[in-house]
């Protein structure tokens, strides 16, 4: 089975969403079609690797971008790896945005924060004359 999951996160800048990849180490293969096991052919930006040995897909739609998994055949235990690869590759996608938008507007990274939950802290600051 095949599955798009539409994330609360839309992907509107593709590259950013490979610049996320690379800083995460995720090779990312320039792809039009992602076959996945269950014989669906989904049409794709990129391919990428989804944490489990299978490959996931960029796919354009109205809203920016969503990410396209293979899920048939995975055991419960795969399923959770791959939700929590695919979540690692969310993460960096929304770190790279948000320090994006607040350089735009003047802001630096003052500190960053790796919590034990995973998140990460920002601290950012403007010095205004």
């Amino acid at each position: 089975m095949s599955e798009t999951a539409d994330l609360a996160v839309s992907f509107d800048d593709l590259a950013s969403f490979i610049g996320a990849l690379a800083d995460i180490g995720r090779d990312l293969v320039k792809s039009y079609e992602l076959a996945t096991s269950d014989g669906v052919r989904h049409p794709v930006e990129a391919v990428f690797d989804d944490g489990v040995g299978r490959k996931a897909g960029i796919r354009k739609t109205a809203k920016g971008f969503a990410i396209v998994k293979d899920c048939h055949g995975l055991t419960p235990a795969q399923r959770a790896r791959q939700d929590k690869s695919v979540s690692q590759v969310v993460q960096r996608y929304s770190y790279r945005k948000v320090v994006k938008q607040l350089q735009s507007q003047g802001y630096t990274v003052a500190e960053e924060k790796n919590q034990a939950d995973g998140s990460i802290r920002l601290v950012a600051r403007k010095w205004e004359a």
